[in-house]
């Protein structure tokens, strides 16, 4: 599965007796690159993660290398002296790692290769984490005594219902965004279910039961992309009356039509097939698994962000 590694270099460089500085942000205001809960792992020859990129980014890797002690570093976004044109500001939080957080540090790299979820808490003697309990960023204190509180690990959780060769491209794109993903199919031995290294879980089920095994809620996504019509309609009628915070199909406009009359047919209500997004992605001409992977991931990402942003606005 593909994931970030700044978890990992944090345990090789600890084990190896290397410098290694763990560099947060503890807390944002207005607009800048790297919100609160961004981090990165700074090595003498590496670095892993980012806390937004650009001027600050590059400050924040050389004091890691050259002071490496602990301190909160508060940047503020003016625009001056830089291509910047973000306006707010930033803490940072710098802590170099040893062997005294080698414990905490592997448990972290165990939790991201699959795809757990807890919390990191922070302060001026190190990591502790929570497994499965997730709390919201807090950020108290000053300089001399401080405490950061953040979620770790995929909140979101992504179903593809449906193991082809779209599910795989699928997997390998959203494995690069904050998603536990998990594939579902009917067929036993099937190809690209077995090298489908990007999702955390590949199952094979029936379809009457696909809605046993999608979560419900606000985090969670799911789509549908079977091999056929009839897989679809049957997939789509167990969990049209899941809670979910998408729910999408793959096909043409054809195929949409002929699978929600069968539904209306059958007594589903216009309003409810009206959740449905249907045909799946934004609209780029896709053809091939890889484009339509990319047209799925935007169309995921643009639901999410748009929520996002309308509760940052309020």
């Amino acid at each position: 599965m593909q994931r970030s590694n700044h978890w990992d270099l944090a345990v090789q460089s600890v084990k190896s007796n290397q410098p290694a500085v763990l560099v947060i942000v503890v807390d944002h205001q207005g607009s800048v690159p790297g919100k609160t809960g961004a981090l990165m792992v700074v090595a003498p020859d590496r670095v892993e993660g980012t806390v937004g990129g650009g001027l600050v980014e590059h400050q924040l890797i050389e004091l890691g290398r050259q002071n490496p002690e602990v301190q909160l570093f508060p940047f503020a976004h003016d625009g001056e002296g830089s291509d910047s044109i973000c306006s707010g500001h930033q803490t940072f939080a710098i802590l170099p790692l040893d062997q005294k957080h080698l414990e905490a540090l592997e448990t972290l790299s165990a939790m991201e290769a699959e795809g757990r979820t807890g919390t990191l808490t922070l302060n001026r003697d190190g990591p502790s984490i929570e497994s499965s309990v997730i709390r919201t960023n807090g950020f108290t204190g000053g300089d001399d005594s401080w405490s950061f509180v953040t979620p770790i690990g995929p909140l979101d959780t992504l179903t593809i219902v449906g193991g082809g060769h779209v599910a795989l491209a699928l997997s390998r794109v959203m494995a690069t965004l904050p998603f536990r993903i998990v594939v579902l199919d009917d067929r036993r031995d099937l190809p690209t279910l077995e090298n489908n290294i990007w999702a955390h879980s590949t199952q094979q089920i029936r379809w009457d039961e696909v809605e046993q095994f999608v979560p419900e809620g606000d985090h969670s996504w799911t789509v549908i992309m079977t091999r056929g019509h009839a897989h679809d309609t049957a997939a789509l009628k167990h969990l049209l009356p899941l809670k979910l915070r998408y729910l999408g199909m793959m096909g043409s406009a054809a195929k949409v039509r002929q699978v929600f009359n069968e539904l209306l047919g059958e007594g589903i209500s216009s309003a409810d097939l009206g959740r449905v997004h249907a045909p799946i992605g934004v609209p780029i001409a896709s053809h091939t698994p890889e484009e339509i992977a990319i047209s799925v991931a935007a169309e995921i990402i643009k639901v999410k962000n748009k929520k996002t942003n309308e509760t940052q606005r309020k």
